[in-house]
């Protein structure tokens, strides 16, 4: 047999590359990817607190004042939050359903984005300003 004939998918959906969900493959794939961005910037995360593990405000700010570490926990915390971001909505396109399942997108983005924009906000307060 051909591969075409084992497949299950329609001839449309082979030429699209579409599943059933439309987006499915590309969520996964982000969530994947934004995993293994953690795990580096998760340990370079921890190195950076622990290197202001004991200092007073001052000396933090006076740390987070130069670019690498500044960077540091932007990225980890951008990317952590787009990581949960992603997680949520797979669970809410899993197990929310009707009109609540709009809602609940929405509120997704907007905690999200809250939550992000908190970050970055906190980190550029305390080095920059």
């Amino acid at each position: 047999m051909r591969e075409s004939e084992k497949s299950l998918r329609s001839p449309l959906g082979r030429a699209r590359h579409l599943g059933s969900a439309r987006r499915g493959a590309t969520d996964a794939w982000l969530t994947h990817v934004s995993a293994a961005a953690l795990i580096v910037l998760a340990s370079a995360f921890v190195l950076t607190l622990l290197t202001l593990l004991g200092k007073d405000y001052n000396a933090v700010r006076a740390e987070l004042g130069h670019p690498l570490p500044a960077i540091v926990v932007l990225l980890f915390a951008t990317v952590a939050t787009f990581h949960m971001h992603l997680g949520m909505r797979s669970i809410i396109l899993d197990y929310v359903h009707g009109r609540a399942r709009e809602w609940a997108l929405i509120a997704n983005i907007g905690f999200a984005g809250a939550v992000g924009l908190a970050c970055v906000y906190a980190v550029l307060r305390i080095g920059f300003v």
